[in-house]
């Protein structure tokens, strides 16, 4: 019963920080898409995708040191069950004690990454409607010339108003920031491999009557 036990607590320790990681990265990609109204479960996402935007939450101060807490909780409570040869169910207690609080440290890091991705991903989504994110161009094939979609998107590219919020292998999704009011209104663009529209959909920025990140 006892190497049933080693066994799987090995298992979930192993298999934890992946999943802590993989969570992480998922949490800020829908957090991000989210704030431009992009549904991410909608398309496929890579796995080296989704652990390239973990490590965005991960930098918190917040996340990093909860992580910390939950390691030397770990540590410590594997150290007194080490070092209890005897079956002394007193030492046992506080070791199982400090495991019993390290998993609960671990439901409160998720909750932590979570808010800590949601205020990453805002800041990021500000640097798109600010113009500070990288312009993207992405030449149309055999454009219709008389579609609204094409001429609008035309007019963006020239106006250098496109800003890339997102590149997947199969498509990316530009914002073309409004020439009248750029970092709170834009046209979403969805562009193929191939090159071509998807679909553009209206955008107005998430707590445009709360928060101003343009000086007027």
């Amino acid at each position: 019963m006892g190497a049933v036990r080693t066994a799987l607590v090995d298992a979930l320790f192993a298999a934890l920080p992946v999943a802590l990681v993989y969570f992480s990265g998922w949490a800020y990609l829908t957090s991000y898409l989210g704030q431009f109204g992009i549904d991410a479960t909608q398309f496929d996402v890579s796995f080296t995708t989704v652990l390239v935007y973990a490590f965005v939450p991960l930098q918190s101060c917040m996340v990093l040191g909860a992580i910390a807490v939950i390691v030397v909780l770990g540590f410590i409570g594997f150290l007194i069950e080490f070092h209890a040869k005897e079956d002394s169910k007193g030492v046992r207690t506080v070791a199982a004690s400090f495991g019993l609080f390290a998993v609960v440290l671990v439901v409160v890091l998720l909750f932590i990454i979570k808010a800590a991705a949601t205020t990453a991903a805002r800041d990021m989504s500000d640097n798109v409607w600010k113009g500070e994110k990288s312009q993207s161009v992405v030449p149309l094939v055999d454009p219709r010339k008389d579609d609204p979609s094409v001429k609008l998107y035309n007019a963006c590219r020239d106006g250098r108003r496109l800003r890339q919020v997102i590149g997947l292998p199969n498509q990316l999704f530009l914002m073309c920031r409004s020439a009248v009011d750029e970092c709170n209104r834009g046209t979403l663009f969805a562009v193929s491999s191939e090159g071509k529209i998807l679909y553009s959909a209206d955008k107005v920025r998430e707590e445009i009557n709360v928060r101003k990140i343009c000086q007027p």
